[in-house]
This record gives structure tokens, C-alpha cells and sequence, in this order.
């Protein structure tokens, strides 16, 4: 190949940055061919990947929030009378899942790359779903109680470890709608649980001699347990360590690493310790956490307290157990929507800020009237409010951070700190605040209003970062990060733009 032709296929090459993959030699294949053909490959990639990862992760994490949230429906039952929960007995289980969850988050985060992504989620998973099914053969506070704290402990291994394992696979602007279909999930979980718990409740009764709470958690976690043997079979690696001709031919793997060096995935150590400690002193990661925190105690509260909510609108317990279908149904369509437009237009703050809007104004809904209907609608609002922000945020956090390490640390300290508050979720909803709950819809209105006002602020620095950068260093903002040194410094990289 001589050098004229040589130079054109590094000039069209470039737009996608496959030059490594390998290209006819002969003259008669024009550049347009070539773009035309590494377009081709990338977009049936890009398929390939959506079909293998996406419905599968999708299933994992609805099991993970049936199993996680499903308590709550339980309550609805005689769990209260069987185990003789006094006091706070109720309240303590729901809290010290998320200790478990807390404690957990970056050594999880840590271990995914070192133990391989397929083999940390899917032996995390049968672990929690043993956990789960464990509830099911309690007889007293102590036995729940330890029964959750080590479901928090295994759930870490899919909950935040899956948004950094996507991130291996997919770039900035593909992210946030991927994201939204896996969290998404956990709404669809809202609305199966009601009509699982419903199911069970009213027609598992005693059977065997068995109560029907107990039914609930058995139906639910021997899923989970199958489908985590399983994982070990469908889930992928990494691009890097897929085998060419198994699900990717040669062609789809060499574009599949190629794309995740653009996306700033370069460096090839397990852990880096440089990067670590950035992470911790990143603002940008902070003002995440504040956002997330805004989200996690409006959403601790109303993913377990939901039923019970409703409930003391003046529905009987089963009929109950229904009405909290429509609420996640609403929110499910949201996320996706919100998301979607979030990836097109890369923008993440002023989605977070709507979202966190249409959560405050249910709320407002909640507190202000005794009707029923008004009152209901501001529980369909909620949910539409505040099941968003959850892509969004975590989305926005690995868009905006370079290297592994650094990316998943950020991950885990969004979601891990933010865990904290989700204890203070499953504290504000007492007994003796029945039925209206004012001290705990206030809280979450304070809560949410913080999270909107952290993502203007969040938006408002980095935008002006971005200004600076394009004002000193020129508009040239870099798509392809393959090619950026960021050693040391990472997002900070002048010719880095960060996602607003």
C-alpha cells in the first residue's frame, strides 16, 4: 500500500477510529465504502450488544428489586404477627439492608474487573437469592434482620456494579437510555410486586400450613437463584477478553475495544490508586452524591411504604396490593422517555431538575388534600418523579469521569454514601403518623428540592469549566478519548468537554 493510500484511510478511518480493523487492500473500495462498511459493523455491534446484555441485565435487576422491596408487601400480611415484631423490630430490618448495601459498594465496584463481571454478578446473585429465600424460614426479629443485612451485602454485586460493567461496553451519548432500561426494571418490579404479593396472598394462604408472607418470599427468590446460575453462561466479559467467532465475529470485537477506548476506558490496571484518590476529591462526584442523596430518601421511603400508603387511603390490604401497580406503570414509561431525550441531547441537569419537580408537586398532592383521588394521583406522580432520576444521575457520573478505576470509585461513592440516607427513607413513615404521613412527605419534598438544587449548581460549574476550556485551549472537543493521554489527569484533560 503506498503512502497516498495509506493517508487516505487514516483520514476517514479517523471519524470512528477503526483503523485497526482490517480493510481490503484493493484500490477499487472508494472511502465512502470503507465509512460505509465500518458504520455497517458498528451499528450490528451495537445490536448484538443491546440483545445480549440489555434484557438479560433487565431481568436481574427487576429480581433484584422484587427481592430487595418485597418486604413491604409482605408487612401487608401477618409477618408483623408471626415473627413478634415489637417496636422497631420493623423499622431495624428495613434499615440495616442498606447497611449491608453501604458497606459494600466500592469493594464491589473494585472487584467486578478483577473477578470478571460475569462471574462477581452471577455468584453475588445466587448468594442474595438465598438470602432472600431465607426470610421465608424465620421466626424472629433477629433472623429477618440478619436475613437483610446480608441481602444488602450480595446486592451490591448487580445493583452498582452493573452501570460501570455497561460502561466497558457502551459510549457517553448510548448510556443514559441503556442505563434507564435497567434501572427501568425496578418500576416494572413496583408492578409485579403488587400483583405477585396479590396472587399470593389471597390464594397461598396456609397452604402446606405455610403463611402466605412466607409464600411470597419463596416465590420470589428461587428466580433469582436460577437465573444467577445461569449468568455465568449468558453474561459477557469485556470486549478485551471476549472470544472472536462465540457471539462477535473478529470484526465486531477489534470496533468493540475500540469503542471502549474512545469512551476512555484505556488503561488496563485492575485498580489504580491515583485514580482512587481522585475520585474521592472530585467535586463533581460530591455535588453527585447530594443529588443522589435527595433521590435515595424519597425513594427508600416510597419503594417499602407504598403499599402501606395506599392502603391507609382506605383500601383494604389486598385491593391495596393492586393500586400500587398504575403508579410504577407511569414511572416505567418516564424513565425511558426522560432518558432517551437525556442521551440525545447529552444533557443530564435540566432532566434531573424536571423530574425532581413533578416528585415535589405529587408530594404537594399528598400533603394538602384528604381526597382520595387527588391523593392518589400525587402517588403516580412521585413515582414518575423520582424513579428518573436514577439513570440520569448515574449516567451523568461515568460520562463525566476517565479510567476504570476513577469511574467505578465515582459510581460507588454516588450510589454508597447516598445509601446512607435511604436508612433515614425507612425511618420517616411511622404508625402514628397514619394516614396522612406529613412528617415523612415533608422530608422527601426537603430531600428532593436539595437534588434539584444540587444539579443546577452541578450544571452551573461545569459549563462554566467548559467555557474556559474552549476560550483557552479552542472548541475542539474531544469525541475519541483513545487517543488523549490522561494519565494523571483524567477528566481534566483540556481537550475534555464534560456532559452537562
Amino acid at each position: 500500500m503506498d503512502l497516498k493510500e495509506d493517508t487516505s484511510i487514516n483520514a476517514t478511518g479517523a471519524m470512528l477510529n477503526y483503523e485497526t480493523i482490517e480493510r481490503s487492500h484493493s484500490p477499487s473500495i472508494t472511502c465512502s465504502t470503507r465509512i460505509e462498511k465500518d458504520i455497517k459493523i458498528e451499528k450490528r455491534l451495537i445490536r448484538k450488544i443491546d440483545l445480549r446484555l440489555i434484557p438479560w441485565l433487565t431481568v436481574l435487576y427487576l429480581l433484584l428489586s422484587l427481592d430487595r422491596n418485597n418486604i413491604g408487601n409482605a408487612r401487608l400480611g401477618s409477618l408483623e404477627k408471626d415473627l413478634n415484631l415489637e417496636g422497631n423490630d420493623y423499622y431495624t430490618a428495613l434499615t440495616i439492608f442498606f447497611a449491608g448495601y453501604v458497606i459494600f459498594h466500592i469493594p464491589s465496584n473494585l472487584l467486578v474487573k478483577r473477578l470478571k463481571p460475569s462471574r462477581w454478578i452471577s455468584g453475588t446473585m445466587i448468594l442474595w437469592g438465598i438470602c432472600s429465600l431465607g426470610q421465608a424460614f424465620t421466626h424472629n426479629a433477629s433472623g429477618l434482620i440478619a436475613c437483610r443485612f446480608f441481602l444488602g451485602v450480595f446486592e451490591t454485586g448487580v445493583g452498582p456494579s452493573t452501570p460501570l460493567f455497561l460502561s466497558f461496553w457502551y459510549q457517553r451519548n448510548e448510556l443514559a437510555t441503556r442505563v434507564a432500561i435497567y434501572f427501568g426494571s425496578s418500576t416494572l418490579a413496583g408492578a409485579f410486586a403488587g400483583a405477585i404479593a396479590y396472587g399470593v396472598l389471597n390464594t397461598l394462604e396456609n397452604t402446606h400450613g405455610i403463611a402466605g408472607w412466607r409464600w411470597l418470599f419463596i416465590v420470589e427468590a428461587i428466580p433469582t437463584i436460577v437465573l444467577g446460575f445461569m449468568s455465568f453462561i449468558v453474561l459477557p466479559d469485556t470486549p478485551e477478553t471476549t472470544k472472536a467467532g462465540r457471539w462477535l465475529t473478529a470484526e465486531e470485537k477489534e470496533i468493540a475495544i475500540e469503542r471502549t477506548k474512545k469512551s476512555g476506558n484505556t488503561d488496563h490496571k485492575a485498580f489504580d490508586r491515583k485514580q482512587f484518590v481522585a475520585a474521592w476529591i472530585d467535586y463533581k462526584v460530591w455535588l453527585s452524591v447530594v443529588i443522589y442523596i435527595g433521590l435515595n430518601v424519597a425513594l427508600a421511603s416510597f419503594s417499602v411504604f407504598l403499599p402501606t400508603i395506599i392502603r391507609d387511603m382506605g383500601f383494604g390490604s389486598l385491593h391495596a396490593q393492586l393500586l400500587t401497580i398504575p403508579p410504577y406503570v407511569a414511572a416505567c414509561f418516564l424513565v425511558f422517555i426522560i432518558s432517551w431525550n437525556s442521551d440525545r441531547t447529552l444533557q443530564r441537569a435540566y432532566h434531573v431538575i424536571a423530574v425532581c419537580i413533578i416528585g415535589i408537586l405529587g408530594y404537594v398532592f399528598l400533603l394538602v388534600s384528604v381526597n382520595v383521588g387527588l391523593r392518589y394521583t400525587g402517588a403516580i406522580l412521585v413515582a414518575c418523579g423520582i424513579y428518573p432520576i436514577i439513570p440520569l444521575t448515574l449516567s451523568w457520573v461515568s460520562n463525566n469521569q476517565l479510567g476504570h478505576t476513577k469511574r467505578g470509585v465515582a459510581i460507588a461513592m454516588t450510589s454508597m454514601i447516598a445509601q446512607c440516607f435511604s436508612m433515614l427513607g425507612t425511618q420517616i413513615y411511622r404508625t402514628q403518623d397514619a394516614p396522612r404521613y406529613i412528617r415523612g412527605h415533608v422530608v422527601c419534598v426537603v430531600f428532593l428540592a436539595l437534588a434539584a438544587s444540587s444539579a443546577t449548581l452541578l450544571r452551573f460549574l461545569l459549563a462554566r469549566e467548559n467555557k474556559r476550556r474552549d476560550e483557552t485551549y479552542g472548541e475542539n472537543e474531544a469525541t475519541d478519548m483513545s487517543i488523549l493521554n490522561i494519565d494523571g489527569v483524567y477528566d481534566k484533560h483540556p481537550q475534555f468537554r464534560y456532559a452537562l
